[in-house]
This record gives structure tokens, sequence and C-alpha cells, in this order.
């Protein structure tokens, strides 16, 4: 087993911004790194730990480990190893020792080379705007940027190393359902999608009239997903309205677990700016 010991270095000012690529509404960049070709880069907040594509990883020639199996949103049965990448640059700013699994992301329904999760997000204060598409990496000693006249500042939770928002209330027609813990995941490009049981309350599963079956895609595998379903969100002092939910159609996978609720870039963008600071435990929201 390899130890983690990734390290950031930031330039002088302490932060960095980056254009992003937002189709299909997720958080990529580009990014350089050994090997002499530009990386396309996930930022995703629903990952831990970082990881790295297999076939980059072999074509770099890096340092693998044993093999085993780990999960992904769709799938408990996820071939990955572990490795380290020497150095990646995201504008200014650098990463030193970067540990990463290493598995096959050639299946994701977008191109990406490596998704920096947790153990890199979890070290910096990463701010979106999706209106002006895009991202400021800053220093942790940084205050994140203030909201503006419409927003608010939440507390950040946390489930597992995911970030989350505590005490959602769905509404769906006459019934409002307390939403204890939802996670917030910019590598989806859905809008709230629901573990099936938290599904099945609000009518969404698969005998449903309204209840519309698609294809999802995980970073490895497919699988069925329900669409269809719309409600109101109450979360925290705004009210969101007509959000669509999607909810995995059976099958193992992390976003098929008891009581799941997460929330992807497609309701997050609602905002326009989001920030999400690790350190102070604050999401800054508008």
């Amino acid at each position: 087993m390899l130890d983690d010991a990734t390290r950031i270095i930031f330039p002088a000012s302490g932060e960095v911004s980056l254009p992003l690529l937002l189709t299909p509404q997720v958080l990529r960049c580009m990014a350089a790194g050994p090997g002499g070709h530009p990386l396309t880069v996930l930022l995703d907040t629903g990952t831990d730990p970082s990881a790295i594509d297999l076939g980059l990883a072999r074509r770099l020639d890096l340092r693998l480990g044993e093999f085993a199996l780990g999960s992904d949103a769709a799938s408990d049965s996820v071939p990955f190893t572990e490795t380290v990448l020497p150095w990646l640059r995201l504008g200014d700013l650098s990463l030193r020792d970067l540990y990463a699994v290493a598995m096959d992301l050639s299946r994701a329904p977008f191109k990406v080379d490596l998704v920096l999760g947790y153990n890199v997000l979890s070290q910096l204060t990463l701010h979106i705007d999706y209106v002006n598409s895009y991202i400021n990496l800053r220093h942790p000693d940084i205050e994140p940027p203030e909201p503006g006249p419409h927003g608010a500042i939440l507390p950040l939770h946390f489930a597992d190393h995911f970030p989350a928002l505590t005490n959602l209330e769905l509404l769906c027609g006459q019934q409002r359902h307390l939403l204890p813990l939802a996670t917030l995941d910019t590598g989806s490009n859905g809008a709230l999608t629901l573990g099936r049981d938290v599904a099945t309350c609000i009518g969404l599963y698969p005998d449903a009239d309204s209840s519309i079956t698609q294809d999802g895609q995980g970073f490895t595998s497919a699988t069925a997903v329900l669409t269809g379903a719309h409600a109101d969100l109450q979360l925290g002092p705004f009210m969101l309205h007509t959000i669509e939910i999607d909810a995995p159609m059976a099958g193992p996978g992390d976003l098929g677990r008891s009581g799941r609720v997460n929330i992807g870039n497609r309701l997050l963008a609602r905002f326009e700016r989001v920030s999400l600071d690790y350190r102070r435990g604050l999401c800054v929201l508008g």
C-alpha cells in the first residue's frame, strides 16, 4: 500500500483561476503533466481519493501496486490499483507526488485523464463560477468569496469525505420529505439523484406511470436510471422549483445505497456561483 504524500504548491498570490470545460455539466479543466501532452482533469467532490486512467499510468510507466475491487457511482466491482503521479500543473498551481488510484477511465461518458478528489480538494478552497465558466483554487488561509446580494453561507458537513448539506426538504405534491444529508457532487451532471428507497417515497419506481428508464454511466460501468420525476427543494433559505430527479433502477454502486441523496451540477448551477471551504466548513451559494 502506498502512502498519500500529495502536496499542493500555490503561486505567490495564493490562488489560481482556470477556464472550465462545462460540457456535459461536469467540472473539467486542462492541466500539464508528465508525457508532454495536455491532460483533461475532472474536479470531483464525489471522489476519494484522486484517480488516474490506468492506460495513461502504464504509458507513463508509473509504479503500480496490487489490484483490488472498489466502487464507483454504478458498480461495486471496479478493479483499481494505487500509484503516484510525480507532478501536475494547473495554471500556476502545482501538485507534487499526487497519490491516486489507477483505474480504467476510458468508458467514462466524457474525456478524462485524471480525477482530482478529496485528497487534493480538502487542501484548498474551491470556487466555481458557472456563469463565467471558470474555477478558482485558493489557499485555505484565504477567506472564500462573499455571497452575492441574494446568496447565503451554509454550514458544510461531510458524509465520509464528501462535502454535504443537511436538513433539506423535498416537496412533491402535498407531501414534504426531509432529506437529512445530501452530498455535493461536482462529478455528476445530474440535478438530484436519490437512492432507490428515497425515490420510492416520492413515487419514482420502475412501475410508476411517469417513470422513464434511461441509460446512465459511471466512470467504469453503465446502469439503468429512472427519470421523469420533478419536485421542489427547500435548501437552506432557498426554494428551488421543478428539480429533475433520477434514481438508479437496480444494482449496486454508491448512488444506489439506502438513504442516498446526491446533488449534481445541474442543480448547483442554479446558484451561479458556489464555493466550498473544506477547512472552515462553509458552503457559499450565490
